[in-house]
C-alpha cells in the first residue's frame, strides 16, 4: 500500500515545523516556564497547526499522551452533545497514574455550533486547574469572543514559497523524483502557501509521471496555466471579437478540458490585481467577478457561470 507522503513527511517535533518559526519560539518559551495556556490556533489549510499541536503534546507527555490528551474533528462532533458529553466527560475523568494537567485538541472548532461553543466556555471555566484546550480553525472570527478571550491567539501564516520549494525538493531528493526549478515554483506557485496541498499534488504527479514539469502540474490539478489565462483575458478584453467567439474560444480551451470555473475566476483575478492599469473598466469588472464567485460557489452550472463570465467583460 502506498504510503500517504503528508503524514510520512509530517513534522513530529517542533525542529521539524517550517515556516512558523516566532510561534514555535512562543510555545517553547512557555514550555520552559511551566505556564502552559488554552491555545488558539488559527490560519489558512496546510501551514502546520494541527503538526505543532501535536509536537507540543509530543513533548510534554511523551508515551502518556494516550491518557492525558484527548483529540476531536469539531467538523464531525460539532454539537453541544459532544461538548457535554464526550469533552466535560474526559475533563471529569480521573487519572490515577497521572497527576499532571490534560489537554484537549479541537480541531477545525471554528465548525462548532454557537450553542456548543458557548458551552465549552462553561467547561473550560470550570476546569481550567486541571486541562488545557487547544483550539484550532482556519476562520478565528467564527469563534465566540468569550473562547477567544480565554486563549493564547497563534496565527499561522502562509508558508512562504521558498520554503515549500526547499522543503518539495528535498522530498523529490528523498522519492528520487526527477524535476527542475520552473516545476517546483510551479507547485509552489498553485499551493499558495499550503504546505500539505504542495506535498500532495507532487505524490500525485509523481504516480503519473517520475518527471515533475511545469504542465504536468497544471494539468493535474486543472487549473489554467498563466498562459492560457492570459490568452482568454486578451480575447475577454478585445472589444473587436464578439461575444459568441469570445465564449466558443472559453468552451474549448477551459470547458473542454474540465477546468472549474472557480479556478479561472482565480486566475483571472490575480491577473487583474497585478495590473489593474491595463482596463479602466477593471474596478466594476473584480465586483461582478467577486459576485459570480459567490454564485458558483453554491452551484455547479459551470457553463452558465462561463456565459455570465464573457457577459461581464462584454458589458463594459
Amino acid at each position: 500500500m502506498t504510503t500517504i507522503w503528508i503524514e510520512k513527511y509530517r513534522p513530529i517535533n517542533f525542529t521539524n515545523i517550517i515556516g512558523q518559526d516566532k510561534n514555535i519560539k512562543v510555545l517553547d518559551e512557555i514550555i520552559s516556564n511551566g505556564s502552559l495556556p488554552h491555545l488558539l490556533f488559527y490560519g489558512k489549510s496546510g501551514v502546520g497547526k494541527t503538526s505543532t499541536i501535536m509536537s507540543l503534546v509530543n513533548k510534554l507527555y511523551g508515551k502518556n499522551n494516550t491518557f492525558m490528551v484527548m483529540k476531536l474533528d469539531a467538523s464531525d462532533d460539532r454539537g453541544i452533545n459532544t461538548v457535554r458529553e464526550e469533552i466535560k466527560g474526559f475533563a471529569d475523568k480521573m487519572t490515577p497514574f497521572n497527576n499532571g494537567i490534560k489537554m484537549i485538541i479541537l480541531d477545525e472548532a471554528d465548525s462548532m455550533t454557537y450553542e456548543a461553543q458557548f458551552a465549552l466556555r462553561r467547561i473550560i471555566e470550570k476546569y481550567s486547574d486541571n486541562t488545557r484546550f487547544c483550539l484550532i480553525c482556519n476562520y478565528e472570527n467564527k469563534i465566540i469572543p468569550a473562547i477567544k478571550v480565554r486563549c493564547l491567539n497563534m496565527r499561522f501564516n502562509p508558508i512562504d514559497k521558498n520554503i515549500i520549494i526547499s522543503r518539495i525538493k528535498n522530498i523529490c531528493d528523498i522519492e528520487m523524483i526527477k524535476y527542475n526549478d520552473e516545476s517546483l515554483n510551479t507547485i509552489a506557485i498553485i499551493a499558495n502557501g499550503d504546505l500539505r496541498k504542495a506535498i500532495n499534488m507532487l505524490q500525485s504527479i509523481s504516480m503519473m509521471n517520475n518527471t515533475i514539469s511545469s504542465e504536468l502540474c497544471y494539468d493535474s490539478t486543472g487549473i489554467p496555466s498563466p498562459e492560457l489565462t492570459n490568452d482568454i483575458l486578451d480575447v475577454l478584453n478585445n472589444k473587436k471579437i464578439e461575444y459568441s467567439e469570445a465564449y466558443d474560444y472559453i468552451n474549448i480551451h477551459i470547458v473542454s478540458k474540465g477546468i472549474l470555473i472557480s479556478f479561472l475566476l482565480h486566475q483571472i483575478t490575480n491577473i487583474i490585481i497585478a495590473d489593474v492599469t491595463k482596463n479602466i473598466n477593471y474596478p466594476n469588472i473584480l465586483i461582478d467577478i467577486s459576485n459570480l464567485e459567490c454564485e458558483v460557489a453554491i452551484s455547479t452550472f459551470d457553463d452558465i457561470y462561463m456565459a455570465g463570465l464573457v457577459a461581464i467583460f462584454k458589458k463594459y
